[in-house]
This record gives C-alpha cells, sequence and structure tokens, in this order.
C-alpha cells in the first residue's frame, strides 16, 4: 500500500464551526477505515497536514478533494505520493 501527504493551505483564516465539525466527521471516518494514518493543523494555524494509505495517487486527490474543508472552498490541498525511507514505527 503507497503512503501520501496531504497538505492544507487555509485561502481566508480558519473554518467556520459547521465546516471544522464536518471535516472532524470525515477525517474520523478514514481513520476508522484505516485510510488516515494520522493528521493535524500546523502549529502556525496556517493550514494542516495528513498522511494517507492508498492505492493511487488519483483515489487519494479524489477522496481528499470530497473533504469539506476544500469543498467549502475555505482551503487549498495538495496531494503527493511519499516514498518512506525510514519508518520507526515498523521496528
Amino acid at each position: 500500500m503507497k503512503q501520501f501527504v496531504v497538505t492544507l493551505d487555509l485561502l481566508a483564516g480558519p473554518p467556520g464551526p459547521e465546516v471544522g465539525e464536518a471535516q472532524q466527521a470525515f477525517l474520523a471516518e478514514l481513520f476508522e477505515q484505516g485510510t488516515l494514518v494520522m493528521s493535524g493543523p500546523f502549529s502556525d494555524g496556517h493550514g494542516g497536514m495528513a498522511i494517507l494509505r492508498g492505492d493511487s495517487l488519483e483515489a487519494a486527490q479524489d477522496l481528499y478533494g470530497e473533504s469539506p474543508i476544500v469543498r467549502s472552498g475555505v482551503a487549498a490541498v495538495d496531494v503527493r505520493e511519499w516514498n518512506v525511507l525510514l519508518d520507526s514505527t515498523r521496528r
């Protein structure tokens, strides 16, 4: 299974409560499915990052393109395939 890095850049400040709650629910569902490895905001408040597992870049892009924060226009998304060289969780 491949890994993907998702970065979000907020376009106009933080999302409102409705979008924020919908995004949290979206992430919780991906986590329960085993697709989301980890996610969180950047400490400077200007976006966030997620690590996904999946079969293809296109599928990861399509999946995150449907996230509430992206669909609402609050954030721009970039998804890249990540070739992991070292992983402390696999020791």
